[in-house]
C-alpha cells in the first residue's frame, strides 16, 4: 500500500510512516463539523482537514480512486474530476422539446453504505489484498452518529475526502440497473439520468406525469430490492415531478430548452445582497458584502455560459 501511495515527492518510507501513524492514532485525527453537520437529520459531517488522516485520504482519493474516474458511465456526476451539478443539470437537458423532469433523492446516502460494503469494494473490484482492502475501509468510515457514540456500525464517513467516489463506486452495480430501467420504459422518449452524489434527475421529452410517478415507483422497488446487502431508500418528501411548462429546476438551477439559469434560490441571494447595500454599513461590512455579490455574480455568468 505504501508502494501505491507514494509517488515523486512523497516517498514510499513516508508513505509507510504515515500509515502507520493513521493506523494508531486515527479517532484523534477526525472530528464532526458541528456548523455543516444536522443531528435533527441525523447527518454528521466530518472533518479530517490539517490531520495526518486527512492527507492520507487525499492520497487514497487521487491515486487508487480517481485514476478509474473515466470507467464510470456518463451519467455519473458526483465526485467525478471536472463534472459537477451544472454539468449534471446541462446533460438533462437533452435533445428533443417537452421535456419532464423527475426528481429523486437518496435518504442519509453514506450512512447507508456500511464499512463492509467498502471492505468488499477494495476486495472484490479493485482486486486489493484482504488486509489492504480492511485498512484502507477503516481509513474511509467513522461510526453512525456523534462521535463518541459507542457500539454504532461504522459507515462511508459524510466529509472525507474519498466519500463522494466511494459512495458512487459501492452502488454502480445498482445504479447501472435504474439506468437501463429507465431506458426501457422510455424508449425512444430522448431520456435522460444524472446522478449527482444523492440527488437523481431524470428526465424525458413527451412523457406524461402520471407516467413519470409509475417509474418513481419501480425505481423506488429497484433502489430497495435490487441488491439485499445494500437498500437505499428514497426521501419520499424530495420526491418531484416538474413539466417544462410549469418552470423546471434541479440541483439549484433554472432548466430552459437550450440553457440553463441560476434558480430561485440564488436570485433570492442575490436580491438579499443588493438590498443590505442600500443600508448603513461601515467600509468593512460593504466590501464584505460586495465580494458576496460579485462571487454570486460569477456563479452567475458561469451558469449561463455552459
Amino acid at each position: 500500500m505504501a508502494k501505491h501511495l507514494s509517488h515523486a515527492k512523497f516517498p514510499r518510507e513516508n508513505a509507510l510512516l504515515l500509515i502507520n501513524d493513521v493506523i494508531k492514532n486515527f479517532d484523534r485525527y477526525w472530528r464532526d463539523n458541528r456548523e455543516q453537520s444536522k443531528p435533527e437529520k441525523e447527518k454528521y459531517v466530518r472533518s479530517a482537514k490539517r490531520t495526518p488522516l486527512g492527507r492520507l485520504l487525499d492520497n487514497v482519493n487521487k491515486t487508487v480512486l480517481a485514476p478509474h474516474d473515466k470507467m464510470l458511465p456518463n451519467f455519473i456526476f458526483g465526485g467525478v474530476k471536472g463534472l459537477n451539478h451544472a454539468k449534471a443539470v446541462e446533460h438533462l437537458l437533452g435533445n428533443k422539446r417537452k421535456r419532464t423532469v423527475l426528481k429523486l433523492d437518496i435518504t442519509r446516502f453514506f450512512e447507508q453504505i456500511s464499512e463492509e460494503r467498502v471492505y468488499h469494494f477494495f476486495r472484490d473490484k479493485c482486486e486489493c489484498s484482504e488486509k489492504a482492502a480492511k485498512l484502507l475501509a477503516s481509513f474511509c468510515c467513522v461510526p453512525l452518529g456523534p462521535k463518541g457514540s459507542t457500539g454504532a456500525r461504522k459507515t462511508i464517513a459524510r466529509g472525507f475526502a474519498t466519500s463522494s467516489r466511494l459512495a458512487v463506486w459501492c452502488n454502480l452495480d445498482i445504479f447501472i440497473k435504474l439506468d437501463q430501467l429507465v431506458k426501457k420504459r422510455l424508449k425512444g422518449k430522448d431520456s435522460r439520468v444524472a446522478i449527482y452524489v444523492d440527488d437523481i434527475g431524470i428526465t424525458a421529452s413527451r412523457v406524461s406525469k402520471n407516467e413519470m410517478g409509475k417509474l418513481y415507483r419501480e425505481i423506488e422497488q429497484l433502489l430497495l430490492t435490487s441488491d439485499k446487502n445494500q437498500r437505499l431508500p428514497l426521501n419520499n418528501n424530495k420526491k418531484d415531478i416538474k413539466s417544462h411548462d410549469e418552470g423546471m429546476e434541479h440541483l439549484g438551477l433554472r432548466m430552459y430548452r437550450n440553457r440553463l439559469s441560476i434558480g430561485a434560490k440564488t436570485k433570492s441571494k442575490i436580491d438579499r445582497v443588493k438590498n443590505k447595500l442600500d443600508k448603513g454599513l461601515s467600509d468593512r461590512e460593504k466590501q464584505k458584502i460586495k465580494n458576496k455579490r460579485k462571487s454570486l455574480f460569477q456563479y452567475q455568468k458561469y451558469i449561463e455560459n455552459i
